[in-house]
């Protein structure tokens, strides 16, 4: 089964080679790897060119953005299996393998979900919240909680869904899922670490500003969906109480009391 893996790029230079590694080293054999770069003014394109003859496609161009980024690679790839990593993240060992059974499964998903490890810039592990899977009916009570690092679904997906809406610059991957949602499409999830997500002080995730105010009003407008900053209280306990009853709240303690501070490479190996 090949699976297409894109990486949007952009003066992440500092992560972007462990970026490439973490996907290029999986040696899973029926891997199409992409990367488009917007233009990056500092060492990027320079790393990007040590794997060029590994790629199956790479470019360095201005763009409108992340998204823009990410549409270009989906729009070039051929596998039935697509995802992206961003420039500073990376995929676990193993996880195409995995990613590849769960597709293979009786219940033939249209998309996947795994956990998402938190790490820091200097590759410390934070912690893991072992998320449930995500609902619409939860989502649309502003309980909205995933690992974009960690989702996958077949690419004949963009034949009827359409690519990444480019007017979304920080809840583009939100606003994809619930067309899937709206859709019905078929999800499952795999209950492995497939994916970490660093975590520093330039990511979007950790800034606030303009571009979240304005998705989110774009989301509410058009999904009815609650800013996930404040979900109705009955929507948390029920995410809560579906936590508790499959043991996410006591994997979550027994990993934090056995990794929190660890080095990534010791959870690794």
């Amino acid at each position: 089964m090949k699976i297409s893996i894109i990486t949007p790029s952009y003066n992440q230079g500092k992560y972007l080679e462990q970026t490439i590694l973490s996907i290029l080293n999986q040696g899973y054999a029926d891997l199409e790897y992409i990367v488009i770069d917007g233009g990056s003014s500092d060492n990027s394109v320079e790393i990007i060119k040590k794997y060029a003859d590994r790629l199956a496609y790479w470019i360095s161009e201005k763009d409108s953005g992340q998204t823009e980024a990410i549409n270009k690679g989906f729009k070039k790839a051929t596998g039935e299996i697509v995802g992206w990593i961003n420039s500073d993240d990376i995929l676990l060992p193993k996880s195409l393998e995995r990613i590849s059974a769960a597709f293979k499964k009786r219940t033939h998903p249209d998309v996947i979900f795994g956990w998402t490890l938190r790490i820091s810039e200097d590759n410390k592990i934070l912690f893991n919240h072992f998320l449930p899977k995500p609902s619409l009916w939860l989502a649309k009570r502003g309980v909205f909680y995933f690992g974009q690092q960690s989702w996958f679904w077949k690419r004949e997906m963009f034949d009827y869904l359409g690519y990444l809406d480019e007017r979304c610059h920080a809840c583009m991957d939100i606003e994809f899922i619930m067309r899937q949602f709206i859709a019905k499409a078929k999800m499952d999830q795999v209950p492995q670490i497939l994916a970490g997500f660093r975590q520093h002080e330039l990511t979007k995730t950790s800034q606030n500003g303009d571009i979240w105010t304005v998705d989110r009003a774009r989301l509410k407008k058009k999904y009815k969906i609650l800013n996930y900053r404040t979900p109705k209280k009955f929507a948390k306990i029920v995410y809560g109480l579906t936590k508790l009853i499959n043991g996410n709240y006591l994997r979550q303690y027994y990993f934090t009391k056995k990794w929190q501070g660890k080095t990534l490479k010791d959870f690794i190996n």
